[in-house]
């Protein structure tokens, strides 16, 4: 009888511990403190997003109709730069659309060969590679008529400026970024792209996106002429997952040519092997004013991201 009370009291103990940690662990997921929320993104975060989401559907639709790319686009800025409550960042975001897109080159002007940029942004260092610039002439001297009488004796002691030699080249332009020697022109793209609780402790991501006109060696293998290259960097990110669950695309628009496209970037884990993660693709543009956006998802070793659109121009020579 003892012996049959201990099996059953033992049996109970054994029960009973189970039981405990069972409703135990549940009860302590219950109580866990909960993951930190992403930080919401909204026109205080970002004032120029609104402008970003509104003309990059605007750019995609325009590729599916690339002769009336222009009047679709200017209508997309135009909402925002009619906009009297639109953030100041939006209606710059749409000015600078509008500014590209509305640019007519001059009848025999070379694609490529004029940079249509955003306001502030000096082609020598934004896009393409820059001619070298012609010498400036000297100055036609026109002799002074007879009638015209002789200065005061103060104005005659003044030594005259010396005009410039013929041969005398321009100022040098300022310095730009400092990139390696053969490292070739870039020009952003005109919004940061962002992604909402992209990291492993819930924070937000910027990502830049970045052209390259070609000819140039990278990103490699680099665009030859008629090519465009881009490069999107999830800022802060760890090195991107080896398959990428959904595509991070871009689409353009060949403003000079009516010719339009679409591409998938791919990670470059031998650009930043130990992250933040980038992605590239080399597009097939043709020479001419391209307008871009890039939009959809991208995978770290970490999280699954969903990044904004953002938009970006590019003269290809």
């Amino acid at each position: 009888m003892s012996s049959t009370r201990t099996m059953i009291t033992k049996a109970a103990v054994a029960i009973g511990s189970s039981a405990a940690l069972l409703f135990g662990g549940a009860t302590g997921v219950a109580n866990a403190e909960p993951a930190p929320l992403p930080i919401p993104i909204d026109g205080l975060h970002a004032p120029g997003l609104s402008a970003v989401q509104g003309i990059s559907p605007a750019i995609q639709q325009a590729a599916t109709d690339p002769t009336n790319a222009v009047s679709t686009l200017m209508a997309a800025a135009a909402v925002f730069a009619g906009d009297a409550v639109a953030p100041p960042d939006s209606k710059n975001v749409a000015a600078a659309v509008n500014q590209f897109v509305a640019h007519t080159p001059a009848p025999g002007a070379v694609p490529g060969a004029e940079a249509h940029l955003p306001p502030g942004v000096n082609p020598a260092h934004a896009v393409g590679p820059v001619p070298d610039a012609e010498p400036l002439a000297a100055p036609e001297v026109v002799p002074a008529p007879e009638a015209v009488p002789a200065p005061p004796p103060e104005a005659a002691a003044a030594p005259a400026p010396a005009a410039p030699a013929p041969d005398a080249p321009p100022p040098a332009a300022a310095p730009g970024p400092a990139f390696g020697p053969d490292a070739p022109p870039t020009q952003d793209f005109m919004y940061p792209s962002i992604s909402n609780g992209c990291l492993k402790d819930g924070g937000n991501v910027i990502a830049t996106a970045i052209s390259v006109a070609g000819p140039a060696q990278i990103p490699a293998p680099g665009p030859v002429a008629g090519q465009t290259a881009y490069v999107f960097t999830a800022v802060g990110t760890p090195a991107p997952a080896a398959e990428q669950k959904l595509p991070l695309n871009v689409t353009w628009v060949n403003l000079t040519t009516g010719k339009s496209g679409s591409a998938t970037l791919k990670p470059r884990p031998d650009i930043n092997p130990e992250g933040p993660t980038t992605l590239s693709v080399i597009a097939d543009t043709g020479s001419g004013s391209i307008i871009s956006t890039i939009f959809g998802q991208v995978t770290t070793v970490e999280q699954q991201c969903q990044f904004m659109p953002t938009i970006g121009s590019t003269v290809v020579p």
